[in-house]
């Protein structure tokens, strides 16, 4: 079984329609992020848990916002709370990161997880 874990704002800014959403609502922004990495899961198959990762508030730590497969780290948090996660996962799934971020990457490399660019995973969906 693989698990997918999303870097939530990284994902949104490569993403132009996810992106102009900011101007309206962070929040549908997020949501619109967390459907396409649902989908992503519906299509690919397979995939047995999704978390999608936001830089959150510090007071947000730890909570979903009735959304489970949404995380939102401590401030400045969110890299490490994805390579974290990464690690943990990799002990028993194939854990797939979706990040252009090239530290998440590389990180997330070092623990057996597949990295795929944003825009690959945006083209899967699409």
């Amino acid at each position: 079984m693989k698990v997918l874990i999303v870097d939530g704002y990284n994902a949104i800014h490569k993403i132009p329609e996810v992106d102009d959403l900011l101007d309206e609502s962070l929040e549908d922004a997020r949501n619109a992020i967390t459907d396409l990495a649902r989908e992503y899961q519906r299509r690919h198959g397979g995939i047995a848990e999704v978390h999608v990762v936001f830089d959150g508030r510090d007071e947000y730590r730890g909570l979903s916002f009735n959304r489970p497969d949404q995380v939102f780290s401590g401030t400045g948090e969110g890299d490490r709370s994805i390579i974290r996660l990464a690690q943990d996962k990799s002990e028993r799934f194939h854990v797939i990161v979706v990040s252009d971020d090239n530290r998440v990457g590389n990180s997330c490399r070092a623990a057996g997880a597949t990295v795929i660019p944003v825009k690959k995973f945006y083209e899967f969906i699409r």
